[in-house]
């Protein structure tokens, strides 16, 4: 049966209390084969740059692991964050730099007690996109410019950075603030001369653009060693389930292998799930984040390292994001790493 965005969201809202309870009175597999679930946020609604948790649920490996995945499309920002902290998702996909600059920031004392169990994108995919033909060649040329960005999301709270190794000053820059639904249309518009964002916008972009060219930007020209999406879960999820943790990593971290090599088998799912969704475009998004998403060889999709992430930390303190006295334990846990992306 082909939904609806309408009906397919109805249909996961409705089921997300009853799922958040399953899964927090679980702890592990239960005996006859029955199924742990749980609800898992996207990172951005849902998109090709999404399909991963879709790939792994189409080619049951949740199943295989003994789970029911309950997908609810996230939202940029501190959404994600937030639905985490309150149990109303036990996992959700989260960029690595918004996650260590809430935690290092720790507003309320709970920003600490989530935690990075996998990395999706082993580069960070934040950037800033701009129209060829308004004449941007270069990110020197966003100096002066006004920018359009969703509030507290990555690509926004990480720019100071970018925009400090790029040689931009940042005093120079007006802001914005937009939202998921209509950021696209800011810049589409001439609103804004370019916008924050992440590079599998591109197609998307230039599709609601009529054609016209896409420039991207990308803070990995500067920022090399930060990390991208993550998987994310609460400590209480780890305590009270590590096993069901361990298992929910390997599985979609097999999505995103599968999902990244079969770009248009899954985009076709996507489309399948949701029929409001252009398949060839999340296809060329998942092509994007091929490269962006692989380690070295022979080692597994969804691996990660302390002392990289220490890096990411040290980083982020030496730009002024985040305080001193933050350490990898306090945002991640290298336990439940996937051994095999296949």
């Amino acid at each position: 049966m082909t939904l609806s965005r309408r009906t397919f969201m109805a249909v996961t809202t409705a089921s997300a209390a009853g799922a958040a309870l399953a899964a927090c009175s679980r702890d592990g597999r239960t005996g006859g084969g029955t199924l742990d679930r749980v609800t898992y946020l996207t990172s951005f609604g849902n998109l090709g740059r999404d399909a991963y948790i879709h790939a792994a649920v189409h080619k049951e490996y949740f199943a295989e692991a003994g789970i029911e995945v309950n997908v609810q499309y996230g939202q940029a920002g501190d959404y994600n964050h937030n639905q985490l902290l309150a149990g109303q998702a036990q996992f959700a996909s989260i960029d690595a730099a918004g996650a260590i600059i809430r935690a290092g920031k720790a507003a309320k004392p709970e920003d600490r007690s989530l935690r990075i169990i996998g990395v999706v994108h082993q580069r960070t995919l934040n950037a800033v996109a701009a129209f060829a033909d308004m004449g941007f060649t270069a990110p020197r040329d966003l100096r002066g410019k006004t920018l359009g960005a969703v509030v507290g999301a990555a690509p926004r709270a990480l720019f100071p950075a970018f925009a400090r190794l790029a040689g931009i000053d940042e005093k120079s820059i007006t802001w914005v603030d937009a939202t998921t639904q209509n950021s696209g249309n800011l810049l589409v518009s001439n609103r804004v001369a370019a916008l924050a964002t992440q590079l599998p916008t591109k197609p998307g972009l230039e599709k609601l653009a009529g054609g016209r060219t896409v420039m991207m930007f990308p803070y990995s020209d500067f920022i090399a060693d930060l990390y991208g999406m993550t998987i994310m879960t609460h400590q209480n999820v780890i305590d009270r389930s590590p096993d069901l943790v361990r298992r929910f990593n390997q599985a979609i971290m097999r999505g995103v292998r599968y999902a990244v090599d079969n770009p248009e088998e899954i985009g076709e799912v996507l489309r399948g799930i949701d029929n409001t969704v252009d398949a060839g475009q999340a296809a060329q998004e998942l092509a994007i984040l091929k490269p962006n998403s692989l380690p070295a060889a022979g080692v597994a999709v969804g691996t990660f390292d302390e002392a990289r992430m220490a890096r990411n930390i040290a980083l982020l303190q030496e730009l002024g994001l985040i305080p001193p006295g933050l350490s990898p334990a306090d945002v991640a846990d290298a336990r439940f790493l996937p051994t095999s992306d296949r």
